[in-house]
């Protein structure tokens, strides 16, 4: 993985074959300090594992993508879970009969590259769990209700 930082604050990520997705963003976020921020990302994964969450059973569906799969798009979040970063992430993938799945990411690797851009948010935001929808879900320290 390489990385810089550009304009505001933003970075620019750059992640090699074969590296685990989330937990090489979780590692980098937490050696360079972040807490809070948004990811947005174009690449390719594989063995992707993907999820489609149930309310009304607060269970997720998952289902693993083994095969190299165009990243068509990644949009998601660093939050705090228990005072350490915590990576969310959708993603839409693509594959070779140009068929496109999508949902959360629970985990996969990097097939070819993944160009990553990170925008950090100076805001306090954590995760808390809600019962009513069965996940952690994000919550803000401010002073606008």
């Amino acid at each position: 993985m390489e990385w810089t930082t550009v304009e505001n604050g933003d970075c620019l990520i750059r992640m090699n074959k074969d590296q685990e997705i989330m937990t090489a963003l979780t590692q980098w976020a937490i050696d360079n300090g972040h807490s809070a921020g948004s990811f947005q990302a174009i690449g390719a994964l594989k063995e992707a594992e993907l999820g489609y969450y149930h309310l009304h059973s607060q269970t997720y569906d998952k289902k693993v993508f083994k095969d190299e799969m165009e990243l068509i798009s990644l949009h998601g979040n660093l939050s705090l879970v228990d005072g350490k970063p915590f990576v969310h992430i959708h993603v839409s993938l693509g594959d070779a009969e140009f068929k496109v799945w999508g949902g959360h990411l629970f985990n996969g690797k990097v097939a070819v590259t993944c160009e990553i851009f990170f925008r950090p948010f100076k805001a306090n935001v954590y995760r808390e769990f809600n019962p009513d929808i069965g996940l952690k879900h994000l919550c803000f320290i401010h002073n606008n209700r």
